[in-house]
């Protein structure tokens, strides 16, 4: 067992996201914001549209077309600057998207530096370099009190997806400094507070990442399966017994309910249980991954279903066509997308834009 490549998966909290459908019923959805968007002349629809449009593209393997997208979408509201707060973040979210691109593509390093620079940039007004591309933040937000709003938010998109971007690059030591840094670790078992934990694990001081995981406050449901997991962790990197923790998780995964929304979590939390236990307990634990996987449509879910040695090993040949229809029928990785589809994704995508262009041209000269 890997324990260095299992911590990976932390820190493990429940955030909502779209459930990956097969591409042509995704497009299809994008479609309908945009015109919704077009009917409505909102920008938060709009938003939405062109979001998910540049997630599309990396998630069929096209990193260069969700850069495109990305950077069509922030150029808008940059154009049209001042901006008030909600604007301003319309504007940020595409350069914050680009990082995320970075954390998919394995550049995890890459990723915090550009999320680093953009917090600085925007709190301090001035000119930064983001993603090979010169950009000022002067005069972007309108008052002090929207640019406060603005960089509240952005603090806590370098608290969550900066963790991430240090955990993609495997740098542990420097996700619990940069936690520390910005006061992320509270008593809650969010994401600060379990890479102060994974961090002690991998650091070699186990028992006390088992007592801050004991001092711990958990006020949701799912805060018990990650306990469990991570007290899992500490007693598997310590080389001690778990007669005890490896069915507490175990449990705790198989009475884990969650919505389409969450069901990505639900799995990443089912799969460490697995890579942890040890003897009959897998066997129910990978039954639970499977029937989840293939039930749920969700080619995330299938995709990492069938990266994981012991589930892929436990399903039946009719699931594993199933999930491998599930991913490829979502066009992960192809590294292309069909004419048609990809027709209809720019064309939502355009429709988007000017919806968006002419809203803020209009809030701009207002």
């Amino acid at each position: 067992m890997d324990a260095s490549q299992i911590a990976r998966r932390f820190p493990l909290v429940p955030r909502p996201r779209p459930v990956c459908l097969p591409l042509v019923e995704r497009v299809r959805e994008i479609h309908d914001l945009a015109r919704a968007a077009e009917r409505n002349g909102d920008l938060g629809t709009s938003a939405a549209a062109l979001n998910r449009a540049a997630l599309i593209a990396s998630d069929c393997g096209l990193p260069d077309l969700a850069r495109d997208l990305c950077w069509r979408h922030a150029d808008i509201y940059l154009r049209a600057r001042p901006l008030g707060a909600q604007a301003a973040r319309y504007a940020l979210e595409p350069l914050v998207n680009l990082a995320r691109l970075n954390i998919r593509n394995g550049h995890g390093e890459g990723a915090y530096r550009l999320l680093d620079t953009l917090n600085q940039a925007v709190r301090q007004q001035t000119d930064a370099v983001i993603d090979g591309r010169a950009v000022s933040f002067r005069g972007m937000i309108t008052t002090a009190e929207d640019r406060r709003t603005v960089c509240q938010w952005l603090w806590t998109v370098l608290l969550g997806d900066g963790t991430r971007a240090l955990v993609a690059a495997n740098q542990w030591v420097r996700a619990r400094e940069h936690v520390v840094q910005h006061k992320g670790i509270g008593r809650r078992l969010l994401d600060g507070r379990q890479v102060a934990i994974v961090s002690l694990c991998l650091g070699g001081d186990p028992a006390m990442a088992q007592r801050t995981l004991e001092e711990s406050t958990l006020d949701e449901p799912w805060e018990q399966p990650v306990a469990a997991c991570l007290a899992l962790l500490c007693r598997t990197t310590a080389q001690e017994p778990s007669a005890k923790a490896a069915p507490k998780a175990a449990a705790e995964y198989l009475r884990l309910e969650a919505d389409p929304e969450l069901i990505v979590f639900r799995t990443r939390i089912g799969l460490t249980v697995l890579d942890l236990c040890s003897g009959t307990a897998r066997a129910e634990i990978a039954r639970r991954l499977v029937h989840d996987a293939v039930n749920s449509g969700d080619g995330y879910v299938a995709r990492e279903a069938l990266a994981h040695t012991i589930c892929s090993e436990r399903m039946s040949g009719r699931d594993h066509r199933l999930l491998s229809e599930a991913v490829s029928s979502a066009g992960l990785g192809h590294g292309s997308m069909p004419s048609e589809p990809k027709r209809k994704l720019l064309e939502a995508a355009a429709t988007a834009s000017a919806v968006a262009e002419r809203v803020a041209r209009v809030v701009h000269e207002g």
